[in-house]
């Protein structure tokens, strides 16, 4: 693993990582308590969810150590024809620096924002798990 990895480019894409991810454990905490008569409780299904970060977390740090595993290949369908757009002059965004997205990132630096990511909700949901 690299010390010193990361930049200042790549706080957009963790950031939205971990929101996504975050948005997605709390809808199936939410779900969970709502959808589920005499279900776990909330502090048990968080615990749950804190246990699942730490296991993804652990993952990524196999990954970024050396340990390779296989990735589902996604489905490409047909694109379909890009509407008719409107094009401004590119003089106006001259001094803009281009956001990076996740997917233009070196394969250590996605694992770098996985694991960080995954940490950071590792760490939300076993707070939660105490406090709720």
């Amino acid at each position: 693993m690299k010390k010193g990895i990361f930049q200042k480019y790549m706080l957009r894409p963790m950031l939205y990582m971990t929101f996504t991810r975050l948005m997605t454990a709390l809808i199936f905490l939410l779900a969970i308590d709502r959808f589920v008569k005499n279900g776990p409780a909330l502090s048990m299904t968080s615990g749950f969810l804190a246990a699942f970060f730490a296991l993804c977390a652990y993952l990524v740090y196999l990954r970024m150590d050396g340990l390779r595993v296989p990735r589902m290949k996604f489905i490409r369908f047909k694109k379909k024809k890009d509407p008719i757009r409107i094009e401004s002059s590119m003089a106006d965004h001259i001094d803009e620096e281009a956001p990076v997205s996740f997917d233009e990132l070196e394969e250590d630096e996605r694992d770098f924002i996985s694991f960080v990511s995954a940490l950071i909700n590792f760490i939300v949901f076993t707070a939660a798990s105490f406090i709720i």
